[in-house]
């Protein structure tokens, strides 16, 4: 493991995301890619209400504390540029399921969770929060996967180091908009297959994403050719397994 970034081992957390929230509280100054890893978690955070299941030591579980030298000022531009570094260290055919997972068709290797904070207009710094599937697990959900059944004979600690290595590397690409846009588009995921969504109004669609807005909205295109945008909090993958 490289010794250029600050790395801070626990056997087990309630999650990664808030002991180096709890660090940042302590020390406002910490150093950039300050990093916190778990063997395992009792709490570990998805987006909203989620909750990440793992088995001790079968999954790399870590936060990064990034401080952006360049300004920010979209909060999604932040996802993808984590998916684009992602995108450097990860199998090919792993794709980036907006907004925060990483899937091999319809399974989930891993996902992420991103905490920006903004300052006088502009996203100064941020948490990131990452989970991947390495080995196997019995607790393993039905639609996951993982890097030991992509082929990939490689440790937690490798995959971590691999990317704050990448991390470090694309760190002054986070204003590129226009790589990032391009980058981002091409390792999307859905934008080949019909997938069916459910709307917070209860509707069903079936539809292809095409794309991220400036807001950081999916846009999804129906089958009548008809594209609409949706945050957040208004639509949600129907998994076919039931397990959405």
């Amino acid at each position: 493991m490289s010794q250029k970034y600050r790395i801070l081992r626990h056997s087990q957390l309630d999650s990664t995301q808030s002991e180096l929230k709890r660090l940042l509280q302590e020390n406002t100054a910490l150093e950039h890619l300050t990093t916190v890893v778990a063997s395992t978690q009792k709490k570990g955070k998805g987006r909203g209400v989620s909750v990440w299941q793992d088995e001790p030591g079968k999954s790399a579980l870590f936060s990064v504390y990034v401080r952006w030298p360049n300004a920010v000022k979209e909060s999604f531009l932040v996802n993808k540029w984590m998916c684009h570094v992602l995108a450097t260290t990860l199998p090919k055919m792993v794709q980036y399921k907006w907004p925060n997972d990483m899937m091999v068709g319809k399974k989930k290797l891993g996902g992420m969770l991103i905490e920006n904070r903004w300052e006088g207009g502009r996203i100064a710094s941020s948490i990131i929060g990452i989970g991947i599937n390495v080995k196997y697990s019995q607790i393993q959900l039905p639609r996951a996967i993982s890097l030991e059944e992509l082929g990939l004979d490689i440790t937690s600690e490798e995959v971590i180091d691999e990317i704050l290595k990448a991390m470090d590397a694309a760190v002054t690409w986070v204003d590129n908009i226009k790589l990032l846009d391009k980058r981002y588009q091409e390792i999307l995921w859905g934008r080949t297959q019909l997938e069916k969504y459910a709307t917070d109004k209860g509707e069903m669609l079936e539809a292809l994403v095409t794309g991220v807005d400036h807001l950081g909205r999916v846009l999804l295109q129906t089958k009548k050719g008809q594209t609409q945008a949706f945050d957040l909090d208004s639509i949600r993958w129907v998994d076919p397994n039931g397990m959405s």
